[in-house]
């Protein structure tokens, strides 16, 4: 049985228009095609958990304008019975233009996700058991408060902070409660901006070994268990804490390098993975990639965890082989989910990814 994966959840409208290129201050623009989707980076990541494999159980508040979403969401076979409809509210919005290269921009209304509260998470995590799951990320309120709420029942969490906020650590976040860690480049510039004794410098690039350098001391001062960043057409690197002693292991495939001695009990592990084969001819839009490869890489580490169910609750059975094989799924998910418009449009089954890996050659 696999663990039950939470996802305290935004829940968006998208309204996609098709530009030839991201408009500029103070410039009136033509779309070429406008879509509807839905969309929040909490639905796209629940989404992509559910078609992932992952038993998910969505928490979240939509206006009467969302009810569709909500519907759309129970058809792809997570639990949706703790949406909560708002009388008098509107569902969330997302105004997302994506040029001719697939890149977009983006601009939200919060809604319905603004009302979230700690008693949202009392109510859904009732029906939890220690070892499950809560996935979340930045769009809604009370997020600190479902953290504090999951830890305390034993919960794993995995968090995406995004949009990233610039006084998390300020503000008191409970960083420290996260055991997985999912951040893009800029938010992992943000986060480390947060944190004495980071140096980032200011508009410069990332590449993958300052990104692991930077992680690490992220990792030291949060002491998250992972801590994995996303690249882009770069790839991906994560970070693993690892035991002396592991029990649960996978085979492996990729390299797995050794980190320095970080405390008494555990060292670290280094995964680096590259992109998915797509070439840039057939990258259509961007948006929701990143949400498609947080979900799926959920729904892998709770497969892998159901895999081994004398583990489930224990932070030693996230081996580096468990977290590499979540990366890998969710590196090829994310591939597939830019040749297609859209947010949860472009959210490729389990099947279609798994053949993917396999073939590592993709036919529009």
């Amino acid at each position: 049985m696999f663990p039950k994966i939470f996802s305290f959840a935004s829940i968006n409208i998208d309204d996609v228009y098709s530009v030839p290129h991201i408009v500029r201050p103070g410039e009136t623009l033509s779309s070429t095609k406008r879509q509807q989707n839905a969309g929040g980076k909490g639905t796209n990541a629940s989404i992509a958990t559910s078609y992932g494999g992952g038993n998910v159980h969505v928490i979240g508040k939509i206006g009467p304008d969302g009810e569709w979403v909500r519907d759309l969401i129970t058809r792809t076979g997570a639990n949706t019975d703790h949406i909560t409809v708002v009388p008098d509210g509107f569902t969330g919005r997302a105004i997302i233009q994506v040029d001719a290269q697939g890149e977009n921009s983006i601009v939200l209304f919060p809604g319905a996700n603004h009302q979230m509260t700690e008693e949202d998470a009392h109510g859904a995590f009732a029906q939890s058991n220690p070892g499950d799951w809560l996935l979340l990320t930045n769009e809604t309120t009370a997020v600190a408060e479902a953290i504090r709420v999951a830890h305390s029942m034993e919960m794993r969490v995995l968090w995406n902070p995004a949009p990233m906020d610039q006084d998390l650590v300020a503000r008191g976040m409970p960083i420290d409660h996260v055991d997985v860690l999912v951040v893009n480049e800029t938010e992992l510039r943000g986060l480390a901006a947060q944190i004495d004794g980071i140096d980032v410098e200011e508009n410069t690039e990332l590449c993958k070994q300052k990104c692991i350098e930077i992680a690490r001391q992220v990792m030291k001062r949060f002491g998250n268990q992972v801590v994995a960043v996303t690249l882009g057409s770069e790839g991906s690197v994560a970070l693993v804490r690892r035991p002396k002693t592991n029990t649960h292991a996978i085979p492996t495939t990729n390299k797995v390098e050794q980190g320095e001695q970080e405390d008494d009990h555990s060292d670290i592990a280094e995964i680096s993975l590259e992109c998915a084969p797509i070439r840039k001819q057939h990258i259509k839009d961007t948006t929701g990639a990143g949400d498609t490869w947080v979900g799926y890489f959920a729904a892998e580490l709770a497969r892998t965890q159901g895999n081994s169910p004398e583990s489930i609750g224990s932070l030693a059975s996230l081996t580096p082989a468990m977290v590499e094989q979540a990366m890998l799924l969710a590196t090829f998910a994310s591939g597939l989910a830019v040749t297609q418009m859209g947010a949860v449009p472009s959210i490729p089954k389990r099947q279609e990814v798994e053949v993917f890996i396999k073939t590592k050659q993709f036919s529009p």
